[in-house]
């Protein structure tokens, strides 16, 4: 009968990037939740920070990197909305 192998102690580089490197946590969040809203669908900004799960201040950071994804509307009082394709970001830019 053979032995298991033994478990080697500590966790590689991919483990903490995974686990605190903001770089790599919110674009992937930010992913999910685009593929989560659909390409035919559409979020106010507010709604669509709670579905990535991530904070304001995070969604600033990192909302240029995302730029064929929304949209500002309004005149008076500017909104951000978050579109699940930038098809449908680019049909909703037509209309305003």
């Amino acid at each position: 009968m053979t032995k298991p192998a033994a478990k080697t102690a500590g966790r590689d580089i991919n483990a903490f990037r995974e686990s605190h490197d903001k770089n790599y946590i919110v674009p992937k969040k930010i992913e999910e939740a685009l593929k989560a809203l659909g390409p035919d669908k559409w979020e106010y900004s507010a709604d669509f920070i709670k579905l990535c799960d991530i904070s304001v201040t995070d969604m600033a950071m990192f909302r240029e990197s995302f730029s064929d994804f929304w949209l500002e509307v309004g005149s008076k009082t500017k909104k951000i909305v978050w579109c699940g394709s930038k098809g449908l970001a680019t049909k909703l830019r037509q209309m305003v």
